[in-house]
């Protein structure tokens, strides 16, 4: 028997342009695991911090750490006495996730959303990387329909998280989110609509790997 490669599919996404659901449709599709979510709690078992700690630190640049200590330090120290220990840094968080990555996806093929995967996993031979985006107000009426807010409340909340998300790649990988040569696809939901981006997803891997 031969063995196949698994593949790996990286989507890194701007907030708001479909990633999470063409993630899990594209998964579905071609009978292949998911990870999103899960990697948070692998990676608070091996940090030995709590889930809601390492969310909290997700995809957020070194600057958005320090204002959060800087919070904690006006807050009662018997309440929150762990911060007498060595705060968790996002670099650690990173490198935590990314192992995490590594071992879900092991020996099976799987569809991993954010989180750098897309530069964590550049060297496997069967990686198809992509990248999704769209204007801010395709992205803002998205958001303020799924979580039933008003639209300077999206608006405000795709601003705020574009700028951690660049900020946090920059640093951890040493690349811009949005530069498409590092990535086999590019793609503007706002005009293409999540449906055509799936056809067109799909479309490649079996150009490229044949029918899966």
């Amino acid at each position: 028997m031969v063995n196949v490669i698994p593949l790996v599919i990286t989507i890194n996404h701007k907030f708001g342009s479909g990633g999470a659901y063409l993630g899990q449709r594209i998964a579905e599709r071609l009978n292949m695991m998911y990870i999103d979510h899960q990697i948070i709690d692998v990676t608070a078992r091996k940090l030995n911090i709590s889930s809601e700690e390492v969310i909290a630190g997700d995809e957020k640049p070194t600057s958005f750490w320090h204002s959060l200590l800087q919070y904690f330090a006006y807050i009662d120290t018997n309440t929150y006495a762990a911060l007498d220990s060595k705060p968790v840094t996002n670099h650690q968080i990173f490198n935590a996730e990314a192992e995490a990555m590594l071992e879900f996806y092991k020996g099976k093929s799987a569809v991993i959303l954010g989180r750098g995967s897309s530069y964590i996993l550049a060297d496997h031979p069967r990686h198809v990387s992509i990248f999704l985006y769209a204007d801010s107000a395709y992205r803002a009426s998205r958001i303020q329909e799924i979580n039933n807010i008003s639209e300077q409340e999206s608006l405000k909340l795709v601003k705020s998280t574009d700028k951690m998300r660049d900020l946090y790649i920059r640093e951890m990988t040493g690349h811009e989110l949005e530069d498409a040569c590092q990535y086999n696809l590019s793609l503007d939901t706002g005009i293409l609509g999540l449906d055509e981006t799936e056809k067109i997803i799909l479309e490649y891997i079996h150009l490229r790997f044949g029918e899966m």
